[in-house]
Formats: structure tokens, C-alpha cells, sequence
């Protein structure tokens, strides 16, 4: 569409889609058609090769994690166990897997971005290329703009305070904010164009009766959108259970329960699939953890109220991976040398859990 000088497609693709004035529209930020648009404007729209993108992200943000865990100088092992934590123990390889599809394909450049920006901020010190790449993040994943007062606290040395206000501080924060204003500016100008106001992102034009579509595998997330909202708190519990209680769910069928009928799609809690995010929790407990946390917290809520909690997945909460890099921060700084032996068991555990979900279930999510 953008090649013929037109925001709207010819189709549908992976169901979120707006039908406004007549014209289908994929509801998400610009960044993801972006970053195709040269390979489909050369190999055309039979460009297929999605997956090879979504591998270079993975791989790309695996670099980025070692070379953070080696910052915190937390050795060489810890490091190894900290990259395969966050590369094959989270929702990442799942994501990854999946890069053909518009959802995932977006998530994991979004990680990928919003990793770089925690590596400038934490490794670089870099206030401009931090705001630059939670810029580019934001325009994967709307949420991820949300880290920007974290970023701003890894950017500061230890004895500055955090609420003086002088030129260095401000020269800071306009530094920082530079690039996400400018990315905020653009998301607004193509909610416009598109659907004629600025904080319209599309989502009250989704589950178009035009579109009606019979009980599929997420018949339930159209009839929410159409009678409770986009948001509401009725879906508090059901999103809770799944972050925070739910574990990895296969539901077994037959005259003796032996054969495998389904999987459980709306996932299972990263925090039971992967306990070891908890060593988090073992980071000091400075003013970086605790906006860190705030931060967490703020993202994780709202999602809580939100009408999908990250459908379609298995072992994982995918919607986690927005703010998970910054609990994969203070796990590494958590983390001790003599951790390494329960760090190895943890990780091995959570690899597991994690990899044979996908292996026994495939790719059979619709």
C-alpha cells in the first residue's frame, strides 16, 4: 500500500485490523512496514523472508544482553546464563519462531530497540542514542515509551541527585527526549491521515460485523472489543491469573485422558515458567530499582486491564517482553559469581519448560 502512495491494504492480515470508510487498515505502529517496506519494494509482495528478519533481531539483541551482563562485570558463565535466560527462557524464542506474523514480527524489533536503548543508557551513558531507540521501540510497541524515566536514572552517575535542576540536568532530559518527541509527532501525524485524529490509533474500528468470522481459536477477544471495550476491568482476574498464577496448560482428551486435545493459548506466568526473574529482586534496592519498578508495575497494569493478554502463545506472556528488560537489569546486577551453580539450575529449568511447550505443541497456534 505505502509503495502505491496509500496507508490502507488490500487485506486483512492476522486478524487486528480496521475497517474505517470502507478502507482496511493494520492498526499498529509504523516501524514493522517500515523496516520491510525496502525488501518488499525489491522482491515484491511475494517477499516471504520475515522469519530471516525477526533471527536478525533475536540475534542482535542476544549481542546486546551479553555485552550488558559483561558490563555489570558479573563474569564470563553468569553472562552465558543471562543471555540464554533472556534468549531461550522468556517469551524472546517464541516471538522470534513466530516473526511471520504482524504481532510478533513487531514485538520482536521492539525488544530489540528497547534493549538498545537500555544499553546506551546503562553501558554507553548515551543520552541521545537511548532516546533514539526507545524512540524506535515506541513505534513498534506504543508502551515501551514508558521507560523513559528509567532511562533517565541509568544515564545519572551515582552521587547526582535526581531531582536537581540545572543546566546539566536539563541538557540531559532534552537530550533524551529529543528522538521520542519526534517519534510521538510521527505516530500522531499517521493516526491522522489515517483515521482523522491524532489519538486515534484504530483500535474502535477492529471486529468489524463486515468481518464476522464464526467461533474461531479467538472468537472471545472479538466478543470483548465489541461488548466490554478495548479496556475494562472485567478483565482484571482473567489477565492477573495468567501473569501471575497460571502455569504451562496442555488439556488431554480420549477415553483414558492419553492423547494431547489442545494447549492452552492465552499462555502462563513468566514468573512460574521462569522463576529465575526473581533474582531481580536480589539488585540493590536504590533509586534506579525503585523507578525501575514503578515502571514495571505501571506497564504490567495496564495490560492487566487490557482485552488480550498477548493471545496467541503457549509457555509465556508475551506482552511481558515490553517491560522484562528492565527486571533483566537488575537480575544481572543481582546476581553474584557464586550464583552461578542455582543461576545454571534455574535457567536449565526455565529452557526447558519454555523450549518443550513449543516443541510439543508446534506451531499449531492460530
Amino acid at each position: 500500500g505505502w509503495l502505491n502512495g496509500r496507508f490502507d491494504t488490500n487485506r486483512c492480515v492476522d486478524q487486528d485490523c480496521a475497517l474505517y470508510n470502507g478502507k482496511i487498515y493494520i492498526i499498529f505502529p509504523p516501524l514493522p512496514g517500515v523496516l520491510t517496506l525496502p525488501f518488499v519494494a525489491v522482491f515484491g509482495v511475494q517477499f516471504k523472508s520475515f522469519m530471516l528478519l525477526s533471527a536478525l533481531a533475536f540475534a542482535l539483541s542476544g549481542w546486546l544482553w551479553w555485552r550488558m551482563a559483561s558490563h555489570e562485570a558479573i563474569g564470563k558463565d553468569l553472562s552465558i546464563l543471562c543471555v540464554a535466560l533472556v534468549l531461550f527462557a522468556t517469551p524472546l524464542f517464541f516471538v522470534a519462531l513466530r516473526g511471520s506474523h504482524v504481532w510478533f514480527f513487531a514485538q520482536i524489533w521492539g525488544f530489540l530497540f528497547g534493549s538498545a536503548a537500555l544499553y546506551f543508557a546503562l553501558v554507553r551513558q548515551n543520552a541521545l542514542l537511548a532516546g533514539l531507540f526507545i524512540g524506535l521501540a515506541f513505534l513498534c510497541r506504543q508502551m515501551m515509551i514508558l521507560q523513559l524515566p528509567f532511562l533517565y536514572v541509568l544515564l545519572l552517575n551515582g552521587q547526582t541527585p535526581l531531582f536537581r535542576i540545572d543546566a546539566a540536568a536539563l541538557r540531559r532530559a532534552l537530550t533524551l527526549l529529543v528522538f521520542p518527541v519526534i517519534a510521538v509527532m510521527i505516530y500522531l501525524w499517521y493516526n491522522a491521515v489515517r483515521f482523522g485524529a491524532p489519538l486515534e490509533t484504530g483500535y474502535s474500528y477492529i471486529f468489524p460485523k463486515a468481518w464476522e468470522t464464526g467461533e474461531g481459536a479467538g472468537f472471545f477477544l472479538r466478543e470483548r472489543v465489541r461488548d466490554l471495550g478495548i479496556f475494562s476491568g472485567q478483565y482484571f482476574l482473567f489477565n492477573a491469573i495468567y501473569m501471575f498464577f497460571a502455569g504451562p496448560h496442555v488439556e488431554f482428551v480420549g477415553h483414558y485422558k492419553t492423547q494431547i486435545g489442545g494447549f492452552d493459548i492465552n499462555g502462563a506466568s513468566p514468573f512460574l515458567v521462569a522463576p529465575v526473574l526473581l533474582l531481580a529482586f536480589l539488585a540493590k534496592w536504590d533509586r534506579a530499582f525503585w523507578i525501575g519498578l514503578a515502571t514495571v508495575m505501571l506497564m504490567l497494569g495496564i495490560t492487566l486491564f487490557y482485552h488480550s493478554n498477548g493471545f496467541s502463545q503457549y509457555s509465556a506472556q508475551r506482552y511481558a517482553l515490553d517491560w522484562l528488560g528492565i527486571l533483566l537489569v537488575f537480575m544481572i546486577r543481582g546476581v553474584k559469581p557464586s550464583f552461578t551453580a542455582p543461576l545454571a539450575i534455574l535457567t536449565a529449568y526455565a529452557m526447558a519448560v519454555t523450549l518443550s511447550m513449543i516443541v510439543v505443541g508446534g506451531m499449531r497456534v492460530s
